[in-house]
């Protein structure tokens, strides 16, 4: 499949992924089945006089099974959608199959797509042999840097107020404590995981991820990440395709895969944005032991200076650039150390698992969604668009092999008699 690149952002800039009502195929194909059953039955009447003579014999039993299996096979492609001939479904007659058995249909391929093609272990497995590093340092870069260095900034106020107060806890003497030209690791440590912990459960550190949050939601909407995203649907289908070839038939009915892409993305997004999402974020890392990477990294950055400076009024605007300087060099360094890769794909791969045990079966009501759209004409049209030369065809075989049956049981009752 060829994307227009152009296309695809105005859809999903506009959140408009309409589901297409196609025109029934009534082209090249359907007119050679109609053409090939006229010239059974105009193939008919001119020998039918004929039929005492071998030759007009011959034509005769051959034109006449041909019409015969056209007729046959016409009424059997044309009963999968409609009524032929007004006939309704019955216990003798089976009509107007495919839009009786709808929602059978439409559950059939929720289970292919929820417990076979996007099944909770091919997504599990995706995500932990997939590499977030360059999607990191793309979200990183496309960052509103403006409004989060405010929120930075606050922050860090925040946190220095925290870490003042936790060390007055821990020493009466602060004054003497903050007097110090440095103080060691292991006393600072628990100090900074508690201002951090309270950070997180204040206004400022909900506004933080909050804001994360919107950043990675806008981030997976990207024109970028729909086109990633619908390429390995197209191949995913392709190989379940590939895997039994009478599976081609149900795969007809899934939604276009930038159509299921667009979904899945919009998904995301809205759960990102959801706040029980937030609250999930927050209490994992309050959960999180401050000798992870984040926290020492975050304790490497402000022992040096924070202590020193809680009283300087310039000691926020400072600590942010020193702050913003170091997560710089820290996304960037995640496309130079293999290390650093491996932690941060851990960190990544621990918060998106749980949201795939939870979030799993969405992906089943997102089908099931997008093909709730169809009404039994769409339907119709639907695979008629796709499916139809084929099924002509069926119409052209039935005339070709009756034909070729119908003479070669003339020539053999010749021959016995």
């Amino acid at each position: 499949m060829t994307l227009n690149i152009d296309k695809v952002k105005k859809m999903i800039n506009n959140d408009q992924f309409p589901i297409p009502k196609e025109k029934r195929a009534h082209g090249g194909t359907y007119r050679k089945a109609n053409i090939a059953l006229g010239l059974s039955a105009l193939g008919l009447a001119a020998a039918y006089p004929f039929q005492s003579a071998f030759w007009g014999g011959l034509v005769t039993s051959g034109c006449s099974a041909a019409l015969v299996g056209g007729l046959a096979d016409w009424f059997a492609v044309n009963a999968l959608f409609r009524r032929p001939l007004g006939v309704p479904a019955g216990k003798v007659f089976r009509t107007e199959i495919i839009p009786r058995n709808r929602e059978r249909i439409f559950l059939a391929l929720r289970s292919m797509v929820e417990n076979e093609l996007l099944s909770h272990e091919v997504l599990k497995t995706k995500v932990e042999t997939y590499d977030f590093a360059a999607p990191a340092t793309a979200i990183w870069k496309a960052l509103d840097r403006d409004s989060l260095q405010d929120i930075l900034t606050r922050c860090l106020q925040q946190l220095q107020e925290n870490l003042e107060d936790s060390v007055q806890e821990l020493h009466q003497e602060s004054l003497a404590l903050l007097e110090q030209t440095s103080i060691r690791e292991e006393q600072f440590i628990p100090l900074a995981e508690k201002a951090f912990r309270n950070l997180l459960a204040s206004q400022e550190g909900k506004k933080a991820v909050a804001a994360l949050l919107d950043n990675l939601s806008h981030w997976v909407q990207e024109t970028e990440i729909h086109l990633w995203l619908t390429r390995w649907l197209e191949k995913s289908i392709e190989r379940y395709i590939s895997q039994n070839s009478s599976r081609k038939f149900l795969a007809m009915f899934l939604p276009d895969p930038s159509q299921l892409a667009h979904s899945l993305q919009k998904q995301l997004a809205d759960y990102l944005l959801e706040d029980q999402t937030a609250a999930d974020i927050l209490e994992w890392l309050q959960k999180a032991h401050l000798a992870s990477t984040m926290y020492s990294k975050l304790a490497e950055t402000l022992t040096a200076d924070l202590i020193q400076k809680l009283h300087t009024p310039e000691s926020a605007l400072a600590l942010k650039k020193q702050l913003w300087r170091s997560l710089d060099e820290g996304v960037l360094s995640l496309n130079e150390s293999p290390e650093k890769r491996h932690g941060f794909n851990q960190h990544v791969q621990s918060l998106l698992l749980p949201f795939l045990d939870n979030k799993h079966e969405k992906i089943g009501e997102i089908v099931h969604e997008g093909l709730e759209k169809y009404s039994n004409e769409m339907l119709v049209e639907l695979i008629e668009s796709k499916a139809g030369d084929d099924l002509q065809m069926i119409r052209i075989n039935g005339s070709v092999v009756g034909g070729i049956a119908g003479m070669a049981i003339y020539l053999a009752s010749q021959l016995l008699v």
